[in-house]
């Protein structure tokens, strides 16, 4: 069966370098996607002039932009899930950068009915530092991951079981799988109808955390549509950043999560289309 055409969804702001980092994972790809939207929460013109730049690289990339007014991020992908013209989805934030095998992992295992879940380990600050100094290679991390892991564990390396990779249907990779809780916004993928049935990203969610990952996990699953890991399959690296959520916007968003799982409202009414 052939695998389906696929988009692959990067959600940025302002952060260039580690975009191509991303860059440069995808141009060493087992299998690429098809279309590379970057979904800008914002209208930067450094970005825009760097963009411009890799155009060449990457004929099918697309930049869509929004004004900067503060976090809209689920706006920005969803205006990204209109433009996306192939059937698969794939999601990723513009501080994780990819394996070599990411595309594959998510593409082979697609199935209708199905959001993939993968995860993400984090680096600490000066493995970070490395990759981001040219000291250290993406390709070489994840190619001698065993050899690097003791000092990445010393650095404060978070999630390190994420960082290995199993290739899809191994005997490692059936014995890794678990049952998914909810979606880890980073690193996901489904078949871009599926989206449609509960009408993509809630806006009304205006803080980052909640809106962009569990919301959607309970919504799917209300309407039948499961949750199954891919992860060890589609494995990713976190740069790592200082946090920037703080706990009340947690509240603030989960007060919206209540407010709609009360009323079991699985297709969000502020959504690709409004009601």
């Amino acid at each position: 069966m052939p695998y389906p055409k696929s988009t692959l969804i990067i959600s940025v702001y302002k952060d260039t370098d580690a975009l191509g980092f991303i860059f440069d994972s995808l141009e060493r790809q087992t299998l690429l996607p098809d279309e590379i939207i970057i979904s800008e929460d914002g209208d930067s013109t450094e970005m825009a002039t760097y963009l411009a730049t890799q155009k060449n690289r990457f004929p099918n990339l697309v930049h869509l932009t929004q004004e900067d007014d503060g976090w809209r991020k689920n706006i920005a992908m969803n205006n990204s899930i209109k433009a996306a013209t192939n059937e698969y989805l794939i999601f990723i934030d513009g501080d994780c950068i990819p394996y070599s095998t990411f595309i594959q992992g998510h593409v082979e295992n697609s199935q209708k009915g199905i959001v993939l879940c993968g995860k993400r380990f984090e680096l600490g600050a000066k493995f970070t530092d490395k990759i981001k100094n040219h000291q250290l290679t993406m390709l070489d991390l994840e190619k001698k991951f065993l050899w690097h892991l003791p000092w990445m564990v010393k650095d404060g390396a978070r999630h390190v079981e994420e960082g290995f990779y199993f290739p899809s249907g191994s005997f490692l990779s059936n014995k890794t799988k678990r049952y998914v809780n909810y979606i880890i916004g980073c690193n996901f993928s489904c078949y871009k109808e599926d989206f449609l049935a509960i009408n993509g990203f809630d806006e009304t969610y205006r803080l980052p955390s909640v809106g962009e990952d569990i919301d959607l996990g309970w919504r799917f699953r209300g309407l039948g549509i499961e949750l199954k890991s891919c992860r060890n399959n589609a494995c990713m690296m976190h740069l790592w950043h200082k946090k920037r959520f703080a706990q009340e916007e947690g509240i603030i968003n989960n007060k919206i999560l209540k407010v709609n799982f009360d009323q079991n409202r699985f297709v969000c009414e502020n959504g690709l289309i409004k009601s």
